[in-house]
């Protein structure tokens, strides 16, 4: 300790405190740096997180937006197919009208036949519209895709569902001038498949013949689905990086902003890291919407790769997976201005900081040495009292050490009392039997030397349990190593008579176990615990007395919630003794004060209450152990009874 007198105390009050400021504000100044630094990185991890969420809310209104513009389109789908084939018609009738105006002096079929003809090579929508004319009954008059139809009564053909298809018309225009509806028809070019086939007839009554036309509604929807892609989608723009893309589920891109990447199959696209983009684009949209992550093909701004997070939406019935996405480079180009801006602020803090942390630590330190000279003022005035409270604490401790030192002699010279009762007895038995029969001449001498021979041995007991007892008083405190073995045997021969006395068993096991400790000392409070546990028994009418004597190697230490620093030195395992009565416990009130000093439950004139004051120094402070006490019940005789139960715990240091 460099604290070695006064005049070092003294300085110590004086400087003690301004090393203190400066170490606390250098730590203070230290904690708001890394603090500064920890929120400079969550400043950064929530604009990355907002600038994340912002572009994906983005991402998906733009894509959320096309959706909604194509539903919005096949919602219209047939009003717009209706008013374009309707508009065709109108146009037949027209010329129909015309040439019945041109040609009224002809006869009807001479008028019909250059109506026929004058429709028959009219074409639109890609080749695949014509017009088609019928007589109410069924007869068909002009067919352009099918001529062997021509002059034909198809009222009794069925379609492929069994159905008189053409019946339904005849009846229809028993009442009505015009029909709107679907048929199933053979696409020119396309096989012998029927696709569904959006129809308007209208009949000229002048002349009694039905005029049609129609689609096919499949490209009708190519056609309207080409309009979207073309005026709506292709073209949309958002950011300097943002366009929309779609692929169909066979891989086709039908809208991407690199114009040459459209009408390629591209259902192999794969990234640098191996993954399948567009069978994942195609995957995600088949589940309905989401996102996900990869390295795109290409990055407007700087036509490179780059990593880019997608939002997909799957439109199910047109197989189209539409997208936007955007790109890592424009976080990380966003990120970068972010930083500049938290590091500009978090260097102006600092320097606010430190500025006003050295104003403080002046005020601080000035502060420290007035009171520093004002408490060396009162240092003086105090130090005769606290050199006299030492002092009188010395005395104190002594004296506490002299009673604890007088109550361990009275209670082992009891025990050497009882031990040599017996063998005494032995002695005196022996020598007056002797004198008498060697006064009545009846002494043999076998018999002499016999009794001289146990006299003797007696004897040699009496003077191994001096040395024992005297090995027990010994002031020696070193460190030395000892077995448990003997440990235990030590502590039972010097207690053994007072157990047999007081007619009380001992039930024991000892693990063999060699420890490095101060032995008298261990020894000193495990005969403190024997003989409370002893004296536990007085005024006890019950027969069946017992001691649980038990000491055990641990590997680990098992005490509940345990605080104990010496438990991390014990590397070698710990040492757990246990010593239980079945006495009757103690007092639950009084399991908090046991080893209080002076507190005792016995009567002054059998008890000092030092006993197990001492114990618990010797254990928690010179052996660096643990020691602790409660009401436990055991079984002996097949009886249960309850007891005080004391456990000790020792860390091994070998």
């Amino acid at each position: 300790m460099f604290i070695k007198n006064e005049q070092d105390l003294l300085k110590f009050i004086k400087y003690s405190p301004v090393v203190i400021i400066l170490m606390m504000t250098l730590l203070i100044n230290i904690y708001i740096y890394i603090q500064n630094e920890q929120n400079f990185k969550k400043d950064l991890d929530i604009y990355k997180k907002n600038y994340i969420e912002s572009n994906k809310k983005l991402i998906m209104f733009q894509v959320e937006k096309v959706y909604k513009d194509i539903q919005r389109k096949r919602a219209n789908l047939e009003l717009e197919l209706e008013k374009e084939i309707k508009a065709r018609v109108q146009e037949a009738l027209s010329i129909i009208k015309n040439l019945h105006k041109k040609y009224s002096h002809l006869p009807k079929e001479e008028l019909i036949n250059i109506i026929k003809e004058t429709l028959r090579d009219i074409r639109f929508n890609e080749n695949r519209g014509y017009f088609y004319l019928a007589e109410p009954n069924g007869k068909i008059l002009l067919h352009p895709a099918s001529p062997n139809y021509e002059n034909k009564n198809i009222s009794k053909e069925k379609n492929e569902d069994g159905i008189y298809f053409y019946t339904n018309v005849i009846n229809h225009f028993k009442t009505n001038d015009k029909y709107i509806g679907y048929i199933k028809a053979i696409k020119p070019n396309a096989g012998k498949k029927k696709y569904d086939k959006f129809t308007y007839l209208e009949i000229y009554k002048p002349l009694n013949i039905i005029v049609g036309t129609g689609e096919y509604k499949d490209s009708f929807t190519k056609k309207i689905q080409d309009y979207i892609i073309k005026e709506h989608i292709q073209n949309v723009r958002y950011g300097k990086n943002g366009y929309i893309f779609i692929f169909d589920y066979d891989g086709y891109q039908l809208a991407h902003v690199k114009k040459e990447y459209i009408g390629k199959q591209r259902i192999n696209l794969v990234d640098s890291s191996g993954f399948m983009i567009t069978k994942e684009i195609i995957k995600q949209a088949k589940k309905g919407s989401g996102f996900i992550s990869y390295i795109g093909s290409i990055m407007p701004e700087t036509k490179k790769p780059a990593f880019k997070t997608t939002y997909i939406k799957g439109v199910e019935d047109w197989q189209w997976a539409i997208g936007s996405g955007f790109y890592n480079l424009d976080l990380l180009k966003y990120l970068e201005v972010k930083k500049e801006e938290l590091r500009k602020m978090n260097n102006e803090s600092l320097i606010n900081t430190l500025t006003f942390s050295l104003i403080l630590t002046t005020i601080l330190i000035s502060l420290a040495f007035y009171i520093s000279n004002i408490l060396k003022n009162f240092f003086n005035i105090y130090h005769t009292k606290i050199n006299n409270q030492i002092k009188a604490n010395r005395k104190k401790d002594m004296l506490l050490y002299q009673q604890s030192k007088m109550a361990s002699m009275g209670e082992m010279l009891g025990n050497i009392a009882h031990q040599w009762r017996q063998p005494l007895s032995s002695i005196s038995t022996i020598a007056s039997g002797s004198k008498i029969q060697k006064e009545l001449n009846i002494l043999k001498e076998e018999e002499f030397i016999k009794g001289m021979d146990t006299i003797v041995s007696t004897t040699k007991h009496l003077s191994q349990t001096i040395d024992d007892f005297r090995e027990f008083f010994n002031p020696d405190k070193t460190v030395k190593q000892v077995n448990t073995q003997d440990i235990y045997d030590k502590a039972i021969q010097l207690v053994s008579a007072r157990l047999s006395t007081k007619e009380i068993t001992l039930k024991s096991q000892v693990d063999k176990v060699t420890i490095t400790t101060f032995e008298n000392e261990l020894l000193q409070a495990l005969i403190n615990i024997l003989n409370n546990a002893i004296d536990a028994f007085e005024n006890k009418t019950q027969k069946d007395k017992l001691i649980s004597f038990l000491i055990k190697y641990e590997k680990q230490c098992k005490i509940p919630n345990c605080n104990m620093k010496e438990c991390e030195q014990g590397k070698e395992g710990y040492l757990s003794i246990l010593i239980q009565d079945n006495a009757g416990g103690i007092e639950e009130q009084n399991l908090n004060k046991i080893f209080d000093v002076y507190f005792t439950t016995k009567h002054k004139s059998q008890g000092t209450g030092i006993g197990l004051y001492m114990t618990y120094e010797i254990i928690n402070k010179h052996l660096k152990g643990f020691i602790s006490v409660e009401n436990k019940k055991i079984t002996y005789n097949n009886k249960e009874f309850l007891g005080a139960k004391f456990t000790i715990y020792l860390p091994i240091r070998n």
